[in-house]
């Protein structure tokens, strides 16, 4: 098969998703007490959110977390710039994890020591953590929406280069009842906007 015919997105394999998925659970409580704590707003936590789902392409949380941003205040102006991947709009404060939350997801998760110095230096080291971990928590969900889309895409005549017809139907059967609800309300909103 020629380059252009497969799944370009970043997807999960078994091991890569059992990996991720572990640290989650692990870290569960954390990411509750960082949704409670008020530490990082709810505009901020979606600001970040979209950061790295402009990276990874996940069409599911691009919907969802579009919705969710601008629920929670954020405008419509900021929310096209952040998935262009340009903070200009965006609170001058919170530049800094939008870029590194960019970074760690252009770096599939390796992001270099001097982005993770700065994001410390300008948040301190409990903010910096839960933003990792909000970080780590979208990019799960990112992968798992590309991989069900992966899916899909290997009966249109695209499949993923390096994936997994088995991994992926796990994770389809998995996803399938949250994603029908979601591509159903995409389609509502599309057929608003015709």
């Amino acid at each position: 098969m020629l380059a252009n015919q497969y799944f370009k997105k970043r997807t999960y394999g078994f091991r890569s998703f059992f990996h991720d998925a572990f640290k989650i659970m692990k870290n569960s409580s954390q990411i509750r007490k960082i949704m409670r704590s008020g530490r990082i707003s709810e505009q901020f936590r979606e600001r970040i959110m979209l950061a790295v789902t402009a990276v990874n392409d996940c069409i599911y949380c691009e919907w969802s977390h579009t919705k969710a941003a601008l629920s929670s205040g954020c405008t419509e102006d900021e929310v096209v710039e952040i998935m262009e991947h340009d903070f200009g709009s965006c609170d001058p404060e919170e530049v800094v994890a939008l870029a590194f939350a960019q970074h760690y997801a252009e770096t599939e998760g390796i992001p270099t020591d001097e982005a993770w110095d700065k994001l410390v230096e300008q948040y301190s080291n409990q903010k910096a953590n839960d933003i990792m971990l909000l970080i780590k928590m979208i990019t799960v969900g990112n992968l798992l929406g590309n991989t069900i889309e992966a899916f899909g895409s290997r009966f249109k005549g695209k499949p993923p280069e390096n994936g997994s017809l088995l991994f992926e139907l796990f994770i389809y059967m998995f996803g399938w009842p949250f994603i029908l609800i979601l591509n159903r309300k995409i389609k509502k909103k599309a057929k608003r906007i015709d």
